[in-house]
């Protein structure tokens, strides 16, 4: 019987003993509530209530299904309680996902929020696929690009990268330093095998280079940079990160990206304290930024 609406007015109209009190304490309507019991006698084809000047008091069948719900409300208020103290206690996994190059800046924020909750593990997946949060593939998604129009997801951003050409100091003192975007067609260049649309920068080497001149096809950006970095060839890096190697070359080619980083959450996720906790700490980054 799909009754339990009716049951839980019933059982605060029996501890209450007006209706007046009872549609306040439960938020609904006096005809709510006088409503649910007419359905549930009628559904029980019993009395429940005997009704009078002073309220409503109930009879036999009336006490003995409240002793009843009077069970059943102690053990979901027990299981309320559980639930809030393993949420609050924070203890678990935290799954994010972003690629393997944003480890860096999360990090730093992974172990602020383990020292804060020692009992929560971190699950950190370095992909250029996109995960579905919808379907709890992750909890927090990091992603690069245009803003993520995927419904349902609360999404904020986290901060805004350069992207430039560069290349090592041997590959240039063996080919010389390209002085035009036409003149970087006769040069060799490394990339990343999956041509994901919300990677411009990526795809532009597609759209301009000759495929016999891409040198290195990587699946992370992590090889893209090792590649670039042993001299295979002409690649594109963050401009911080062309900036902290020394052997490394900014060309200047009229040709950068500005990329923000985002975050997004589901927005039922977000309601979680393990999932606000981590998001409060990437936004506290975010304003040591500036």
């Amino acid at each position: 019987m799909n009754r339990w609406n009716e049951i839980r007015t019933a059982y605060q109209l029996a501890k209450l003993g007006t209706v007046s009190a009872t549609a306040k304490e439960l938020g609904v309507h006096r005809a709510t509530v006088m409503r649910h019991i007419d359905a549930l006698e009628a559904a029980m084809e019993t009395v429940l209530f005997q009704r009078n000047d002073k309220g409503y008091i109930p009879t036999q069948a009336g006490i003995e299904l409240m002793q009843v719900a009077e069970v059943s409300d102690h053990h979901f208020s027990r299981l309320a309680l559980k639930f809030k103290s393993i949420d609050e206690e924070l203890s678990g996994v935290l799954r994010i996902t972003a690629v393997e190059e944003m480890a860096q800046y999360l990090m730093p924020v992974v172990a602020h929020y383990q020292m804060k909750h020692p009992k929560m593990r971190v699950e950190f997946i370095g992909d250029l696929r996109n995960f579905a949060l919808e379907y709890g593939e992750a909890d927090i998604a990091i992603r690069a690009g245009a803003r993520p129009t995927t419904p349902d997801n609360i999404v904020f951003e986290l901060f805004s990268r350069e992207l430039v050409f560069c290349a090592h100091s041997s590959y240039i003192e063996r080919l010389g330093m390209p002085n035009s975007v036409n003149a970087m067609t006769e040069h060799h260049f490394v990339c990343l095998k999956d041509r994901a649309a919300h990677l411009a920068w990526n795809e532009w080497i597609y759209q301009h280079i000759e495929s016999e001149k891409i040198s290195v096809m990587a699946t992370s950006m992590r090889s893209v940079f090792e590649a670039i970095l042993a001299g295979c060839g002409i690649g594109i890096l963050p401009k911080d990160t062309v900036e902290t190697e020394s052997e490394l070359v900014e060309l200047s080619l009229g040709e950068t990206w500005q990329v923000s980083v985002w975050g997004l959450v589901h927005r039922d996720m977000y309601k979680l304290s393990k999932v606000k906790e981590f998001v409060a700490l990437l936004k506290a980054m975010k304003q040591s930024q500036h």
